[in-house]
């Protein structure tokens, strides 16, 4: 794991640059009680219509909300439940991804056949209408949510897992455990999970950033948390929206939170993608810029070279 962190500083800072914001937010989401102005009474931030809607100062510096609330203390909550819902629902999805991916490889057959046909289905049905409906029905909480967002995802990513499976399933030492008598439940956790968890970090990483958006849409759509729990989603739609032109701040602050958190997320994933996946490399296969233009440089003047001796 040191490894990992040191090539992921040496080769991919943007990414472990993300790495560190990503950790800044579970941090204050771990010791929001400690770290926020205003406290929480009952569940709830004490709310005051006579500090209502000022402007950032010293006293707030990100304002109040239109129920008086400062903005600060608001957003430090949020991010409590950002982190616990873009964190769970992410592991929880690609958990349900690898245990349909790979049992649908190793075990094959017409098991294989029906359950692709099902995720077909369901990948015809737009995944956003899955999730409103699921929410209608469930109604509005933290439970519910981490359900929703989880469920129809780790499905829908089901596919690109059991394609790498099926790649292991197929090699050599997958076979001979299956002559040796090793039944489907050992080569999936002993031969298949093992060697397609590059494969599934990337997915992991990779995926944060749409379930912490995921998570804002369907709060903003009013089909998210309970109103009383402290949302950068729901307050977007609760007042950010109606306050645009007269209180900016308050849509501002939550807006951009949603997308530093995601941007770093995105740069997380891709920074691990390019690590684990020795293909990419970036997109620049192992040379970086200055060594390309050393490469260039190098030919231009041998070719130059060739020219004048021929």
């Amino acid at each position: 794991m040191k490894e990992f962190f040191s090539l992921l500083w040496r080769t991919k800072k943007v990414a472990f640059i993300g790495l560190v914001v990503l950790i800044f937010f579970v941090v204050v989401a771990i010791f929001a009680d400690a770290i926020a102005p205003q406290k929480m009474e009952n569940g709830m931030l004490k709310s005051s219509l006579i500090n209502a809607m000022k402007p950032p100062s010293i006293e707030h510096p990100l304002g109040t909300d239109a129920m008086g609330r400062d903005l600060l203390s608001y957003m430090v909550y949020g991010a409590r439940t950002s982190v616990i819902l873009g964190i769970t629902c992410t592991i929880l999805s690609t958990v349900i991804s690898v245990i349909i991916g790979v049992a649908s490889a190793v075990i094959g057959g017409k098991f294989d056949l029906l359950l692709q046909r099902f995720i077909d289905a369901w990948q015809c049905i737009p995944g956003m209408l899955i999730m409103l409906i699921l929410m209608s029905i469930m109604g509005a909480g933290m439970v519910q949510m981490i359900i929703v967002l989880s469920i129809p995802s780790g499905i829908g990513g089901s596919r690109m897992i059991r394609s790498a499976a099926i790649s292991v399933k197929d090699s050599g030492y997958c076979k001979m455990s299956r002559m040796m008598g090793g039944k489907n439940v050992w080569r999936m956790v002993h031969h298949v999970v093992p060697n397609i968890m590059p494969l599934v970090l990337m997915n992991l990483a990779n995926s944060l950033g749409g379930t912490i958006m995921m998570e804002a849409t369907l709060n903003f759509l009013g089909f998210g948390v309970n109103i009383n729990t402290p949302s950068w989603g729901y307050l977007l739609t609760s007042q950010g929206r109606s306050k645009m032109y007269t209180a900016p701040w308050i849509g501002l602050a939550p807006g951009l939170a949603i997308t530093i958190m995601v941007f770093a997320a995105a740069m997380f994933g891709d920074g691990v993608r390019d690590v684990l996946d020795p293909r990419l490399k970036g997109g620049m296969g192992s040379f970086s810029l200055k060594k390309i233009r050393k490469v260039a440089d190098r030919y231009a003047a041998e070719h130059g070279m060739k020219e004048a001796n021929g």
